[in-house]
């Protein structure tokens, strides 16, 4: 009975403390925004986060328009990423890419030097998130620029 007690009793002081935390960090936010509501009255333009002392150079810079904030949210979702080129026992190009992004990529293309170039082999299609494969290319010539194509993103190589 005593150790119930004494349960309750230590479970109430740590919902207390909580609730008192939370209940600064509830002041510490609406005091920011009484500052920035402020800056925006006198001023006429909300301060740039970034420039604000201490603590403004480890914020990230946040998208100006509503097309920057979609590109970074589909970079999220979908993105791929050559990890090596490579040539096979023939002389082909063998570029082995992997889905970076959180959703599945489908339909590889792959450009190189601005030519497009069948795919030999077949590689895994659609490739989930976190999975490698490898694309066997019909070019054994030098390249200077590689472009891996999906139907949802494209990547550069080098």
């Amino acid at each position: 009975m005593l150790a119930i007690i004494i349960g309750v009793a230590i479970l109430a002081i740590v919902i207390y403390i909580a609730f008192k935390v939370l209940g600064s960090i509830v002041v510490g936010l609406g005091l920011i925004a009484i500052v920035f509501v402020a800056s925006y009255f006198i001023l006429g333009s909300v301060p740039d986060l970034r420039e604000v002392p201490i603590i403004g150079r480890y914020l990230p810079e946040l998208p100006t328009t509503t097309g920057e904030a979609i590109a970074i949210i589909r970079n999220v979702l979908y993105n791929v990423k050559v990890l090596d080129v490579s040539r096979d026992i023939d002389g082909r190009l063998l570029i082995s890419v992997a889905n970076t992004g959180k959703m599945q990529l489908s339909r590889f293309n792959v450009f190189v030097n601005g030519q497009q170039v069948s795919v030999l082999n077949t590689p895994v299609d659609p490739l989930d998130s976190g999975e490698v494969t490898v694309l066997q290319l019909n070019w054994s010539s030098d390249y200077a620029k590689i472009e891996v194509k999906t139907d949802q993103t494209s990547t550069l190589y080098p």
